[in-house]
């Protein structure tokens, strides 16, 4: 994979352009479909977004971890063993809990890497923000576009 050299701002930019298209995925859809379960695999919407605010808990801990010199409390690359470990405690959310835990995770993460010094932004960190972050909301954002569009045949 080449070397991402876009600066910092269109890092963000690209964040924020991620998380808008799956936040338009979400939006509108009522309660009931938000917690109808296995729109994404054996997942729910409120699932997704328990989810992806976890990740979000886990890059703003690693991140920090990583510009302390530190090394991070656990290793995530078998990040499918971490979804399957979370998977009940986060589908146990109640709609609320996972709206606030979304929200609340991401603003927390963002607010972190808009404060970075361009000189922070190593491969290191663009990687987890990355894969973590927008790749995430890409991938999500277009399941469930996928199945509300299949929904709406």
């Amino acid at each position: 994979m080449p070397k991402d050299t876009r600066a910092p701002q269109e890092i963000l930019a690209h964040i924020i352009s991620s998380r808008v298209a799956l936040t338009s995925a979400i939006y509108g859809l009522s309660e009931a479909e938000l917690i109808t379960q296995h729109p994404v695999g054996k997942w729910s919407v409120k699932d997704v977004m328990a989810h992806i605010g976890r990740w979000e808990e886990v890059c703003f801990d690693v991140l920090q971890a990583h510009l302390r010199s530190e090394k991070a409390s656990e290793d995530y690359r078998d990040y499918l063993s971490y979804n399957d470990k979370w998977e009940s405690e986060l589908q146990a959310y109640s709609l609320q809990e996972a709206i606030e835990h979304f929200e609340t995770a991401h603003y927390r993460l963002f607010a972190f890497l808009a404060a970075l010094t361009p000189e922070q932004w190593n491969g290191y960190v663009r990687t987890w923000v990355q894969n973590a972050i927008w790749h995430h909301f890409e991938e999500h954002g277009e399941q469930i576009r996928a199945w509300r569009a299949g929904r709406a045949q």
